[in-house]
């Protein structure tokens, strides 16, 4: 069905929403850290020659990105700001599946306003109804 993008740094709650995931019949590609996964997701400037950079284009290896926004070193809210300001991942469709406050959720809905969010604890029902809904598939 989809490649789905999986940002959770709680290893058990990765590895319950990549089964859950997989069991819908997505594929899932954890990242265990955020700058992995702005890594994997962002385009890299590759040197042309000792002064010019270009960046390479492209599309994200993903179809849909679920973060948690309470992530080590990066925050979730930095990592949305960064794939809201590019250009190649600022369409990625993202949900937010997470225990943050009210407030945090206000600030990341301003910085990402098409993000769907799942608070934290959710269902087999909930995750797999997100996915097909930020991707417009059949809810199954």
């Amino acid at each position: 069905m989809a490649q789905v993008g999986l940002l959770e740094d709680n290893s058990r709650i990765a590895k319950l929403c990549a089964t859950i995931l997989q069991y819908a019949g997505h594929q899932v590609f954890v990242y265990e850290h955020p700058q992995a996964c702005l890594d994997a997701l962002l385009p890299t400037p590759v040197s042309r020659s000792n002064k010019q950079v270009k960046v390479v284009p492209g599309s994200p290896p993903v179809d849909v990105l679920i973060l948690d926004l309470h992530l080590p070193d990066i925050t979730g809210l930095d990592v949305l700001r960064s794939l809201s300001s590019h250009p190649t991942t600022q369409s990625l469709p993202l949900i937010c599946c997470t225990a943050a406050t009210t407030a945090e959720i206000s600030k990341a809905h301003s910085i990402a306003p098409n993000a769907c969010f799942i608070e934290k604890p959710f269902t087999y029902q909930d995750l797999v109804s997100a996915v097909a809904s930020v991707l417009g598939l059949p809810n199954g």
